[in-house]
C-alpha cells in the first residue's frame, strides 16, 4: 500500500479529529451539526484561567470550584429546538472526565455565560477501575439530575446528567476537562434538537386506521391569571430597596402577552415576584425548571413598560436566574433575568 495512505489512512476513517487549541471559551470550536469529534491531547487552561472558577459542582473538590482542567471548548447554537445530548468517551477507560454546559446570551458574550448542567464525579486510586462515576460521561435520555458532585459518595451517583430542553436561536458553549491528564476523548452529540448545518427531516404520512376511535378529550387546565396590570410603567430605580438595572430591550405588537418563566439553571428553591413598573404582577412565584405560563395585558396607550423579575427567596445559592418566554401573539423571544441581594434585572418592552 502506498505510505502516504498507510499513513493517513486511521485518520480518514475516524470521527473528526482536532488537536485541541480550544482552551478557552472565546476560542471554542463552533459545531453546526451533530458529530463526533475526536479531541487529541487536552492541554492546560487556556489564557483566561479563571472563566470557570467557583463552579458550584467542583467547590467540593480538590480544585476549589475551579473547572479547568486540560480543558476543551465547543460551542453551538439551536436553529430548531428539541433534546439535545452527548457522550463523552476517554481514550482511558481510568481518566477522570468532567463537563460543565454554559448557556450564552443572545449575543454570544462568554462573560455572560450561565451554568445549566455541570459534572464533577469521579474517583482515584484503585476504585477507578471498578467506579461508577468514571469512564464514559454526557447528557443522556432517562436521567433526571442537572448537577453532580465531587466524588462518588452518594448513593445515586454516576457520570450521566439530564439532557438539554432547547429552544431555537439559544446558544450554548460546552467545557470539557480531561482531569485525569492531557490525554484525549471522543464526544458525539445526539437529540432532537438542530444545529444550523441540518435539515428537517420530511414528516412521515399519517397511518389511517380501519376502525379510528376517538380518544377522550383531556380538560382543560388554566393557569392561575394574575390581575391585570393598571399602573403607568415609568422605570423604577429601586424596587424594596435593590437597584433596578435595564439590560435587553425587546419590541412586540401586541399589548396582551403570554409569559413562561422559569429556573434557567438548577432547581434549588428560588422565589421570585414580576413586577411591572412598581406593581406586582406575578407575586411569590416558586421556580422550577418546567416552564409556566402566564396570561398579562399590559396598559393601553403606554408604550414602553419594564419588566422586572425581583427575588423574593434564593433558595440554596444565589442569585436567582429566571428565564422568560413573552409571546406577544406573532413571536417568541427570550430573556434571561438575574436577581440579587443588591441589584434587579429588567428588560424594556415596546409596544409597536
Amino acid at each position: 500500500m502506498n505510505k502516504f495512505l498507510t499513513f493517513f489512512l486511521p485518520f480518514l476513517l475516524a470521527p473528526n479529529i482536532f488537536f485541541s487549541q480550544n482552551a478557552d471559551c472565546n476560542t471554542a470550536k463552533d459545531i453546526c451539526k451533530k458529530e463526533s469529534l475526536s479531541v487529541r491531547a487536552p492541554k492546560g487552561e487556556g489564557s483566561d484561567i479563571k472563566e470557570a472558577d467557583f463552579m458550584h459542582c467542583f467547590m467540593n473538590g480538590d480544585n476549589f470550584g475551579q473547572a479547568e482542567e486540560n480543558s476543551t471548548w465547543i460551542k453551538f447554537e439551536i436553529k430548531e429546538g428539541g433534546s439535545f445530548a452527548f457522550t463523552i468517551t476517554p481514550n482511558e477507560r481510568t481518566d477522570d472526565i468532567d463537563f460543565v454546559v454554559f448557556r450564552l446570551p443572545a449575543n454570544g458574550d462568554c462573560a455572560r455565560k450561565e451554568v445549566v448542567r455541570c459534572m464533577a464525579a469521579g474517583e482515584r486510586g484503585e476504585e477507578a477501575d471498578v467506579s461508577r462515576c468514571m469512564g464514559s460521561t454526557g447528557l443522556r435520555s432517562g436521567e433526571t439530575d442537572s448537577s453532580t458532585d465531587a466524588g462518588c459518595s452518594d448513593k445515586n451517583d454516576n457520570t450521566w446528567l439530564a439532557p438539554l430542553k432547547t429552544v431555537k436561536g439559544e446558544k450554548y458553549v460546552l467545557l470539557i476537562s480531561n482531569v485525569s491528564g492531557p490525554r484525549g476523548f471522543t464526544v458525539s452529540f445526539s437529540g432532537t434538537a438542530k444545529l444550523p448545518c441540518e435539515e428537517k427531516k420530511p414528516a412521515k404520512p399519517p397511518v389511517v386506521k380501519k376502525t379510528p376511535t376517538t380518544p377522550p378529550t383531556p380538560p382543560i387546565i388554566t393557569p392561575p391569571t394574575p390581575p391585570t396590570a393598571t399602573a403607568t410603567t415609568v422605570k423604577p430605580d429601586k424596587i424594596n430597596g435593590r437597584d433596578v438595572e435595564v439590560g435587553e430591550t425587546l419590541k412586540i405588537k401586541n399589548n396582551k402577552i403570554k409569559i413562561k418563566i422559569w429556573d434557567s439553571q438548577i432547581e434549588d428553591g428560588d422565589v421570585v415576584s414580576i413586577y411591572l413598573g412598581d406593581k406586582v404582577l406575578l407575586n411569590h412565584h416558586k421556580l422550577t425548571t418546567k416552564p409556566e405560563e402566564f396570561e398579562f395585558e399590559l396598559p393601553a396607550g403606554t408604550k414602553e413598560h419594564y419588566l422586572t423579575v425581583y427575588a423574593d427567596d434564593f433558595g440554596r445559592s444565589e442569585p436567582n436566574t429566571a428565564a422568560i418566554i413573552i409571546n406577544d401573539g406573532v413571536k417568541e423571544q427570550r430573556i434571561d433575568l438575574t436577581a440579587g441581594r443588591k441589584k434587579q434585572e429588567s428588560v424594556k418592552i415596546i409596544t409597536e
